[in-house]
């Protein structure tokens, strides 16, 4: 007696398409992560340099994940430019000091 497997195809890739224009958000950093329920928001901005005597962050973009993407979305990140992050969350850390 023979077992005979079924021949699955192979699994393709989720394709990504954007179905109409996105427009890109510039921003220089993360504001705030907020909880909502099992999502995060996460709030970017940029400085707003109209008024040098009452600096202010404009919000540019709003981002509402699932928590735990974003434990993927780090991990990407870091995997796709290890020294660039190192440096990068040295710029943050010494921008948080100079804000403080």
């Amino acid at each position: 007696m023979t077992i005979e497997r079924p021949m699955f195809p192979p699994r393709r890739e989720i394709e990504t398409v954007e179905p109409f224009a996105i427009q890109d958000a510039f921003c220089t950093a993360l504001v705030r992560i907020e909880r909502i329920g099992t999502c995060r928001r996460l709030v970017f901005s940029v400085p707003d340099d109209s008024a040098p005597e009452s600096p202010q962050r404009l919000v540019t973009a709003k981002l509402i994940l699932p928590a735990e993407a974003l434990a993927s979305i780090a991990a990407q990140l870091f995997q796709d430019a290890p020294a660039e992050a190192a440096r990068d969350a040295a710029t943050v850390a010494r921008h948080r000091a100079l804000a403080n």
